[in-house]
């Protein structure tokens, strides 16, 4: 049987978690109203008295991977959006917020751009907060200075990236492990492709992608259902109904392994292993989740960091990682360890993933996992922003309705066998990218 070092520090850990299990919200009162607007927009809401608060989330499927040539114009839209809307200019919509309370913010990733407020709902703050982000999703100026200076800051955060060594292996990563998959190119673009995009391009991008029949709204906080639906037609009534975007294609998996090196002046090596992985569909979801957990999830009570960190002392920490994407997402290991170590931590790195997936976890590791896994699931969910989080990705994956009702019941089910085959179905380590960035 392994022997985990921290074994002491997590059982006093869970046994607060399981202590606070009784204070947390269980997941099965988590019971939504769902619905679509006049122009397509699916609506997800969770009434929440506790607190005088509102979140809302709006996730459009324009994410990175629906750039097509023009690298960078999902990040920039999104940026910009705040930067000038229904007339006024960045300096008044921040004001508007400011005056409230409420808290806006923007974010793109590879699948998706969602906007979000946080406001009081106090008549007078909500009524403000509100007005201003209704203007902000549906009337977006883009006006010719803040494209200027959105472009220029994008350009900024490109160049930077070079400067750090796991950044260049983060994107290394999936350029080859994506080749010409939309998931290939980084989120913000290149120099190249940002330094050509106009403002009528991010214009047409808005146009085309920020419409009803792609988005999803969620709204979780004190209100009840009739003001939720008047809400959900004021913040969307705007927005044509269009078009959803195209599925993403499935990419390809790896047919060989590959090992890229690249130099780079710091006394660390950044290690990365990886291959395609899983969308949130996968009928192995939840062994490869719980397995995750045990071989390089759980932090310092992982199975990789045993072996690398507490045994060897070859790395500050490892990680292993599913990132579940429509198109496949990556299935990585991340580590850094000094130049003159580093092939050793990465064949035991490789070996420890090996012997995972041969013999799959011990019957000691699959209990502490289930029972961190189940006992900290509720905490997840113990605030308006976590829980709107959450019903924000059930909705915009299309998982099933009762995935928070049954999410304990399935981590509980999981068996050694369904990891272990689980893993040897999906985990090739015969065809897996290994990127090295720094001096081995």
């Amino acid at each position: 049987m392994r022997i985990l070092s921290k074994i002491k520090f997590f059982k006093y850990c869970l046994f607060i978690i399981l202590g606070l299990f009784a204070l947390a919200p269980q997941a099965s009162s988590f019971k939504t109203q769902q619905w679509q607007t006049a122009n397509g927009v699916r609506v997800v809401f969770y009434p929440a008295m506790e607190v005088p608060m509102l979140d809302i989330y709006i996730a459009f499927a324009a994410g990175s991977a629906f750039d097509g040539q023009q690298f960078g114009i999902s990040a920039l839209t999104a940026n910009l959006m705040n930067q000038g809307s229904a007339g006024m200019d960045a300096t008044k919509i921040a004001e508007n917020l400011a005056d409230t309370g409420a808290q806006f913010n923007s974010e793109s990733s590879r699948d998706m751009v969602v906007l979000s407020l946080k406001t009081l709902t106090t008549a007078d703050a909500m009524n403000k907060a509100l007005d201003t982000f209704t203007s902000i999703i549906n009337k977006p100026d883009f006006p010719k200075d803040a494209f200027d200076r959105e472009k220029s800051q994008q350009l900024l955060a490109i160049a930077q990236v070079q400067e750090s060594p796991d950044d260049v292996a983060n994107q290394i990563l999936f350029k080859k492990l994506y080749g010409q998959h939309p998931y290939a190119h980084p989120i913000n673009g290149t120099k190249e492709t940002v330094n050509a995009i106009v403002p009528e391009q991010v214009r047409n991008f808005y146009k085309q992608y920020f419409v009803g029949s792609n988005a999803v709204l969620v709204m979780v906080g004190a209100i009840d259902a009739e003001k939720a639906h008047k809400l959900a037609e004021q913040l969307t009534s705007g927005l044509a109904k269009g078009q959803p975007a195209p599925a993403l294609p499935k990419a390809p998996a790896l047919t060989s392994g590959e090992k890229i090196t690249v130099n780079f002046p710091s006394s660390q090596t950044i290690l990365r292993l990886g291959q395609i992985g899983i969308d949130h569909h996968t009928s192995d979801y939840f062994p490869l989740t719980v397995g995750n957990y045990i071989l390089g999830g759980g932090a310092l009570v992982s199975i990789l960091s045993h072996e690398v960190r507490e045994k060897r002392g070859l790395t500050y920490g490892v990680t292993s990682q599913f990132l579940p994407m429509p198109g496949e997402g990556p299935f990585i290991v991340s580590l850094s360890t000094k130049n003159q170590e580093a092939l050793t931590a990465l064949k035991i790195t490789q070996d420890t993933l090996l012997r995972f997936i041969n013999e799959g976890p011990t019957d000691h590791e699959l209990l502490a996992a289930k029972q961190y896994m189940m006992g900290s699931f509720p905490l997840s969910l113990s605030s308006n922003a976590s829980i709107a989080g959450m019903l924000l990705k059930i909705a915009f994956y299309n998982l099933p309705n009762d995935y928070l009702d049954s999410y304990v019941d399935r981590i509980h089910a999981v068996t050694k066998e369904q990891i272990k085959q689980a893993f040897q179905r999906v985990i090739h380590p015969n065809s897996m990218l290994v990127i090295a960035v720094g001096k081995m």
